[in-house]
Formats: C-alpha cells, structure tokens, sequence
C-alpha cells in the first residue's frame, strides 16, 4: 500500500507540473501511430547484500497506439558502479561468493490500454521482459584461470532473469508531442539469482510522433483520433 501511495503521489506530481500547459494540448493520442521516446528516472532494487536502494536509470522505448490500446517496447540502463551481491560457493569460507556488478539493464515489452481520452491521459497495462546485471566481477581466490573463468561465466547466468510486470502512467499530448510520468513493477526472480524480490522504475519523458501504423487508402488519414 505504501508503494501505491508513492506511485500515486508521483503521477500526481507530474500532472501538476505540466498543468500550465494544458491549454496547449490536444485532448486524446493519435491512433494507429509510431512514437519514439526516452525517459529517465529511477530504478529502485535489492540484492543478497545490498537493501533497497535507487540509482539513476535511462533510457529510450518505442510506442505503437491501435484505436484505445498501445505496445510499449522498451531498453533502460541503470547507472551505478559496484553494487554487489553473491551466491553461494562451497570452495569459498562460508560457501557464499561475493560478486560486484556495474549497472542495471531491463528489457521491456509492455501492452497497455488507455481507456480515456481526456488531456492528462491515464494509462495502464500488462508486460514481461528480461533484467540483468552488467559487468559482472567475482571476488576472491580462484586455484586456476579455468575456475575464476567458470566463476565468472556463473556470475553472468545468475545475474539475469525474466520477469512479468504491471505498469501505469499518464501522459500529455502536446502538437506531436506525448509528455509522460509511468511507474512499474516487476516480479522478482528465484532465490539463486542476484537480484532478490521485485524490482521498481518511476520514469519521466518524451515522445514524438512518427507518422501512421498502417497503410490507408482513399485519402483516409492513418493518424485520425479514434472515438
């Protein structure tokens, strides 16, 4: 409920910074359009020995609207140098080796809905992708380059894995323009891997609009609102 509450509160936030504008917005989005965007915000995950905690995420996405539902495909890197985690490891003291990593990579599919059209566009949806550490360095003593090798090539199955996601956002309309706020959730992976538990993104940005979806004939616009 506490992530809810802040999910609310941030959107809440984003509509009303861009309230001075809203005059200048065309109510509704485009149907049967491409967008390309980016955004930027935060990524907030934890690991086996890190708590929760945020770093700066980026990154850009591809939009395609139907007439009330759109495909989000999305690429964000999150920028933070030696995180750590570890995994378990019988040949090391206490069986548990530890791993630093750099950056965070999320790839993201996301089919959502947008069931009004109104200036300050709500949005939600269902999606899956694949998340996973970058840079991956095992820690301590390797007998041989054969094990510090197989060490590391471990590291980087462990620190990746798919997952499913909810998402929600709204967005702003303005000429070619689509401004917006979104925040998701994803599951969380098994107990082996190097992320634990869900993982959470609250993201700002841009769109712009590449022209229609679909071929039209008869002089018919492929960018005409939908009802």
């Amino acid at each position: 409920m506490r992530m809810l509450g802040r999910t609310g509160t941030v959107l809440g936030l984003a509509s009303l910074a861009l309230a001075p504008s809203l005059a200048a917005q065309v109510t509704g989005f485009e149907t049967f359009k491409w967008y390309v965007g980016g955004q930027v915000g935060v990524t907030i995950f934890e690991t086996k020995t890190q708590t929760k905690g945020a770093i700066f995420t980026g990154g850009a996405h591809f939009l395609v609207t139907a007439k009330r539902t759109g495909l989000i495909l999305a690429v964000e890197e999150g920028f933070k140098k030696n995180q750590t985690s570890s995994y378990p490891d019988p040949t090391v003291l206490g069986g548990s080796r530890q791993v630093v990593f750099n950056n965070l990579r999320k790839y993201s599919l996301s089919l959502v809905a947008f069931p009004f059209k109104t200036a300050a566009q709500p949005y939600i949806g269902v999606g899956a992708g694949w998340i996973h550490t970058v840079k991956e360095y095992p820690q301590g003593f390797f007998g041989t380059p054969a094990d510090a090798d197989s060490a590391s090539k471990l590291a980087d199955r462990l620190g990746g894995h798919g997952f499913g996601s909810l998402i929600g956002g709204v967005q702003f309309r303005v000429d070619r323009f689509m401004l917006f706020g979104q925040y998701m959730l994803t599951s969380g992976p098994s107990s082996s891997k190097l992320l634990t538990g869900p993982t959470h993104g609250f993201m700002g940005g841009i769109r712009i609009g590449l022209g229609g979806a679909r071929e039209v004939s008869d002089g018919a616009s492929g960018t005409s609102g939908g009802d």
